[in-house]
């Protein structure tokens, strides 16, 4: 038996899709409640987002709306964990997904919220294409990525050993760690620039066997034993 397993956000689609998703959702809530013109309010967030990354970005928004409360602060970040974003695959996503499934089995392995990721797997309708889909989130933060322990669980549960199997991501700061460390292949597919967060906060860069550039590449990488 062998199988694929697959990371979330930017391989199988644009996280920045639903970031904006959000900030739209959050700039409708706003301009509704305050009067406020939904286009201005909107740049304003993009804005701030582009200067100052996503941490601060609702605290900003908020003071220069002359609006700043610990309610209204803590309800956009309410409004835009539980919002149903407006997402969609990669353009090669869904149809490579579909041909890799008449072969193989399908895993997926994603970090974050368990909440937030939940909405955004129904948001793209992928659930009857995986087999098995960890939230790393339920076993605890102790155990995202770069952890091994999802890898395992999804590998047990696709009844697959590590050496039959292959694992898709785009982050090299947490994607591949468990991957080495198993003796699984890792792929690595490089669709949205890496933003090294998680290096600052001291994880380690750790390559992949390959690189592509897109999902349909993958029955073109010659030596991947899952494909022998």
């Amino acid at each position: 038996m062998k199988s694929v397993l697959f990371d979330l956000d930017n391989t199988l689609y644009s996280e920045r899709t639903y970031v904006e998703s959000g900030f739209k959702y959050i700039s409708a809530y706003l301009s509704k409640k305050y009067d406020f013109i939904f286009d201005e309010v909107y740049s304003l967030v993009l804005d701030i987002f582009e200067k100052k990354g996503r941490g601060l970005v609702f605290n900003e928004t908020l003071e220069k709306l002359d609006i700043y409360s610990e309610t209204n602060l803590k309800t956009l970040i309410y409004l835009y964990r539980f919002h149903i974003p407006e997402i969609k695959f990669y353009d090669d996503s869904l149809e490579s997904l579909q041909i890799l499934k008449k072969d193989f089995k399908l895993g997926l392995i994603t970090d974050g919220r368990v909440f937030v990721q939940k909405r955004k797997v129904e948001a793209l309708n992928i659930e009857n294409l995986f087999d098995t889909i960890i939230f790393t989130d339920i076993l605890g933060s102790e155990n995202w990525k770069p952890s091994k322990v999802p890898y395992e669980i999804a590998l047990n549960l696709l009844n697959s050993n590590p050496e039959e199997s292959v694992y898709i991501g785009d982050d090299p700061f947490k994607d591949f760690n468990a991957p080495k460390l198993l003796n699984m292949d890792s792929i690595q597919i490089k669709k949205e620039e890496v933003i090294d967060y998680w290096a600052k906060r001291g994880y380690k860069k750790v390559e992949p066997d390959y690189e592509i550039n897109s999902l349909n590449e993958i029955y073109n990488l010659k030596g991947l034993n899952i494909f022998k």
